[in-house]
């Protein structure tokens, strides 16, 4: 698989690389086409066939993990270096997602999802482990479901895994997240995400004033937030939720940087680095620049 004249046009090397590119981030399935071009494209190509790694399964994470030690063609550099977004779930009895984030210290958007697993006190090496991983990234983009990460019910945020991230979504259940401290501590966060999965049932009053007393402390803690959402999902009446919580903030005043979005598909897109998340954030923070304290509850459709 070489270049030749009759294989390549004769144009400029960066244009035809930005071409080959930019035919690569446009559509995968073609992009796996032109890998068999020639070695030069190749190089190109897999430059963005890489860029975005989702493992989900396990056997792709299994065939990934392969080519991460086994490859030839590519060294360990490569996938420091293209790996940008990552995508993978982490079960605390395999040792392939430490492994994979060791050899992938270059991403800027991490998506990363703990499988519920009870977390045994015999695993403080795996807990190292792990944490050693992650402790190496500096990702900006974070989606996370981190239930008793790394051996602790709460998230260590002082590590300096923490310290670049900008935009923080967590995916966990309301009775975690409103016990979690030390927002004030992420020194470049500037839009953070809660879920709420309401269910069939309304929002109880219990939960509602919890709820509106963490979002409060926390908004309260951290002037460089300047967007917080707050996802109802699986909610049969956002309107009525939004209205509880408010009712329970000081004064029954919402902070303005506070939105109240409702997602009616929350299977879809939901990693660091999607379109569907960054529309979600775009929507949030036109939102929030024309809202104030006193005006009336909202409630945005994804």
């Amino acid at each position: 698989m070489i270049c030749t004249s009759s294989l390549i046009p004769l144009l400029p090397y960066d244009v035809l690389c930005l071409v080959f590119k930019q035919a690569a981030t446009n559509d995968r399935k073609e992009a796996l086409k032109l890998v068999t071009v020639c070695k030069l494209v190749q190089h190109w190509v897999e430059q963005i066939l890489y860029s975005v790694v989702s493992l989900y399964r396990e056997t792709t994470c299994r065939a990934f993990l392969r080519t991460i030690e086994t490859s030839r063609t590519k060294s360990r550099a490569f996938f420091a270096t293209h790996v940008k977004s990552l995508c993978i779930s982490y079960d605390i009895y395999d040792d392939r997602t430490v492994r994979i984030i060791s050899a992938c210290r270059g991403v800027t958007s991490l998506t990363f999802w703990v499988i519920p697993t009870p977390w045994p006190t015999s695993i403080v090496q795996t807990q190292k482990k792990i944490t050693a991983a992650l402790n190496a990234l500096r990702p900006r983009k974070l989606s996370v479901l981190l239930p008793s990460i790394i051996g602790s019910p709460y998230p260590h945020f002082h590590l300096s895994f923490f310290e670049n991230i900008t935009h923080l979504s967590i995916v966990n259940k309301w009775e975690d997240w409103t016990m979690w401290w030390g927002f004030e501590a992420l020194p470049c966060l500037t839009y953070l995400s809660f879920d709420l999965r309401v269910g069939p049932r309304l929002l109880h009053d219990k939960a509602g004033y919890t709820i509106a007393l963490a979002l409060h402390t926390i908004l309260s803690g951290c002037d460089h937030i300047r967007v917080c959402i707050l996802l109802l999902i699986f909610d049969p009446s956002p309107t009525f939720t939004a209205a509880k919580i408010t009712n329970y903030m000081p004064m029954s005043k919402v902070d303005p940087r506070l939105v109240f979005m409702s997602d009616s598909e929350p299977f879809l897109d939901r990693e660091a680095h999607s379109t569907r998340e960054a529309c979600i954030w775009r929507m949030a923070e036109e939102a929030v620049d024309i809202q104030v304290p006193e005006g009336d509850t909202r409630v945005l459709a994804v």
